[in-house]
């Protein structure tokens, strides 16, 4: 089995319990055609780059999972029969970015325990330090964002 990795584009404007439905179709699908479902990530609502059948925003669902090359095929076919699923797009994973996905999780694991140590300071330290590293940042400068632009005369 190969490991692939598959985002959707959901139409934003279904209701919570039908783009539930939608995900878990995708789910049944891959799993009684042979798939391991590895991660689901909702990313959630965002933007699109451009409108999409007259939609701005789309929710948006990242599936990793463990199938055999034909599943793809099945999947895709699925996606464009749904109607609410405005893109779609399925990527194998090879070896390197198997590697590169567990260094990124090794690394995301020493930064939240680096910041779990870092958050027993105190807050007066935490405060100095910010300060000490932002001291470049002048009074003048801080004020030409906060003051509205001078009146020009016509």
């Amino acid at each position: 089995m190969k490991t692939y990795e598959t985002v959707i584009v959901i139409d934003s404007l279904l209701k919570n319990e039908e783009i539930d439905e939608i995900v878990n179709k995708v789910e049944r699908v891959i799993s009684n055609n042979g798939g391991i479902i590895l991660n689901i990530d909702r990313w959630g609502k965002k933007r699109l780059a451009y409108e999409i059948k007259k939609r701005q925003y789309g929710y948006y669902v990242e599936i990793d999972f463990d199938a055999p090359p034909n599943l793809i095929h099945i999947l895709e076919r699925e996606y464009r029969l749904e109607e609410n699923i405005l893109r779609y797009l399925s990527v194998h994973l090879n070896k390197k970015a198997l590697e590169y996905r567990e260094r990124q999780k090794v690394t995301k694991v020493e930064t939240v325990a680096d910041a779990g140590e870092s958050s027993e300071l105190p807050i007066n330290e935490l405060s100095e330090d910010f300060e000490v590293e932002n001291s470049a940042f002048n009074e003048n400068e801080a004020n030409a964002f906060i003051e509205p632009p001078a009146e020009t005369k016509s």
